[in-house]
């Protein structure tokens, strides 16, 4: 069974949360673990507007999202993004990614955003929780499209 806490109840996991965060972008962007670590500490305590949720199955960390205000350096008026959902692979296929965003988008809401953005080189995902395409990236990020997401009014 799925359940969604904020990292804040099992602040345990931001380390772990932040290893694979490192292991999967992180590392490629040149940022240290150590760095990914102290980034999930101040996000699971942020009060700005940004958050952390993560993903339990059956009390075992199955992944984690993330709402922040800036994903991408050449959109800056963008915000906020969900960022980094992950979702470890002994439990993918089982409706963790799914559940993870409907809980980032209405925290999204709860915080006051009336739109969220992503970036991906898997938009299909997205598109079937009814994200529609912003743009597509050119440059360095070639290959990846911005999606965009009108945040249901609870």
């Amino acid at each position: 069974m799925i359940e969604i806490i904020k990292l804040t109840e099992r602040p345990n996991l931001a380390a772990t949360c932040a290893r694979w965060n490192h292991a999967e972008w992180g590392q490629a962007a040149g940022a240290t673990e150590d760095q990914i670590i102290d980034g999930m500490h101040e996000l699971i305590h942020a009060t700005d507007g940004q958050a952390v949720r993560a993903a339990l199955w059956n009390g075992e960390l199955a992944g984690f999202v993330l709402l922040i205000h800036n994903d991408l350096d050449s959109h800056p008026h963008l915000k906020p993004w969900v960022a980094s959902l992950l979702v470890a692979p002994e439990f993918r296929g089982r409706g963790v990614a799914k559940t993870l965003m409907t809980s980032i988008e209405a925290t999204a809401h709860e915080l006051g955003y009336s739109e969220a953005y992503l970036y991906t080189d898997k938009p299909d995902l997205y598109r079937k929780m009814a994200w529609s395409d912003y743009e597509e990236l050119t440059g360095d990020n070639e290959g990846m499209l911005i999606l965009r997401k009108q945040i249901a009014q609870l």
